[in-house]
């Protein structure tokens, strides 16, 4: 028969060996984990700078090559009437406008064929420019006017055919952008590596304050130095009897 004692001091043992087992399990854990965090952060943190550096030489390289780029094609403002364009016909015409200013619209009568001093109230004038913005003399820009504008897409001046006088937009308020002419507001694309400013080439058709037709093209968006804002622009006025549905 064994003695009382024996359980008693085996039982002891056991939950002593435990014991250090589960310490030497929580020391080790505490090694490996103390020994992995500073590097998880160093790692990180040597990722973050190679994903900054690279986005600031990005950035660094699109600025200088916006800053050395060669300056686009440009045509000086238009003084007195618009020019007739060598191997068109008389009634084809070209015109750059100075629509430098931020904040006034210069305002365009085709037919004078010139910029006048006007305002938006006006009868007297057809399109208003303003840097990239573009205005009819209608809709919501002057109610009592009778201006619009359609969308010919990528066609020459040559090519074109009046559309329904139902067909041309008027002037309308758009919630971020204010006042434009949804056919005429598409008129250029902007190159995002380049930074310039390019005409899509498409023509339109555009009813003036009086009801009458003009065919008109955008060449350029830059002034003869480099600088933006001188819009250059080729335009058919009046369109002949021919080809204008509203006057046949």
């Amino acid at each position: 028969m064994r003695p009382a004692w024996v359980p008693i001091t085996t039982q002891a043992g056991q939950t002593n060996a435990r014991v250090q087992r589960a310490e030497s399990e929580r020391s080790w854990t505490i090694f490996v984990l103390s020994s992995l965090k500073p590097r998880l952060p160093r790692r990180l943190a040597i990722g973050l700078g190679v994903v900054v550096t690279v986005a600031v030489l990005i950035v660094a390289g699109w600025a200088l090559w916006g800053f050395f780029r060669p300056p686009p094609d440009g045509y000086s403002p238009t003084s007195g009437q618009a020019l007739e364009i060598p191997g068109q016909p008389p009634n084809v015409l070209q015109y750059t406008i100075d629509a430098r200013s931020r904040s006034d619209w210069a305002y365009f009568d085709f037919s004078s064929g010139a910029a006048v001093s006007s305002s938006q109230e006006s009868l007297d004038w057809d399109l208003a420019f303003r840097r990239t913005d573009l205005l009819t003399n209608g809709g919501e820009t002057n109610p009592a006017s009778n201006g619009g504008a359609f969308d010919f897409g990528n066609v020459t001046l040559g090519e074109l055919q009046d559309p329904p006088p139902d067909d041309y937009l008027v002037d309308t308020i758009h919630d971020d952008r204010g006042l434009e002419n949804p056919a005429l507001h598409g008129w250029y694309s902007y190159d995002w590596i380049r930074h310039v400013i390019s005409s899509k080439g498409h023509t339109y058709g555009v009813k003036t304050a009086t009801g009458e037709t003009a065919f008109i093209t955008f060449l350029s968006y830059y002034c003869d130095d480099g600088s933006a804002g001188c819009i250059t622009f080729q335009y058919l006025y009046p369109v002949p009897l021919a080809t204008s549905s509203s006057e046949s």
